[in-house]
């Protein structure tokens, strides 16, 4: 009897597989991409002096001439720090040096060397905070005005080809906007 319901459900499913009509199996949806339009901006020449963003270019010079004292400091400190280190290897090459001379120089320097570490290190978070504070504002305006600059000229993906890096393997010279932009912007932020 198992086996006559079996052979019975095995009829009807081939009844129904040959029974049915071969549906069409169906078509993925293309989507229509319109044909993009394609240019790039290198932001590293924002700061260059002579072509770059004039607001930009104006605000690093007033920052770097704002901590020209505090690099001419650990330039100084730094330079203290080398000759003292010519000082101990002399010491230490000198058959007859003293000792206790050699330890006094290699505990200044040791006091040196972290001084100097540490003066470096809060210059530089007072330099980054400052920069943030200054081209912060600009930054943001440089980003408004590229992505309008980008839809006046209908374009439809504008890069930063100095952030791609290794990434960006060519690209044709037409393609850069770059002195476009500056122009662009200096027009409007003079």
């Amino acid at each position: 009897m198992k086996f006559f319901r079996l052979s019975l459900l095995a009829l009807v499913a081939v009844a129904l597989a040959t029974s049915l009509p071969a549906q069409p199996k169906p078509t993925p949806a293309v989507k229509a991409v319109e044909t993009a339009r394609v240019a790039f901006v290198s932001s590293a020449q924002f700061l260059d002096e002579t072509t770059g963003l004039k607001q930009l270019v104006r605000v690093a010079k007033a920052l770097e001439l704002e901590f020209s004292g505090t690099q001419s400091e650990l330039s100084l400190l730094n330079e203290k720090l080398r000759t003292l280190a010519g000082e101990i290897n002399r010491l230490r090459a000198d058959p007859v040096a003293n000792a206790k001379a050699l330890e006094e120089k290699q505990t200044a320097g040791f006091q040196m060397q972290q001084d100097l570490q540490a003066k470096q290190q809060k210059a530089q978070a007072s330099f980054q905070q400052r920069q943030q504070e200054t081209q912060g504002p600009i930054t943001t305006e440089i980003t408004k005005e590229l992505q309008a600059f980008a839809k006046e000229r209908d374009i439809s993906m504008l890069f930063d080809a100095s952030k791609l890096g290794d990434a960006l393997f060519y690209a044709k010279v037409e393609l850069d906007l770059t002195p476009d932009f500056i122009a662009y912007y200096n027009a409007k932020h003079p």
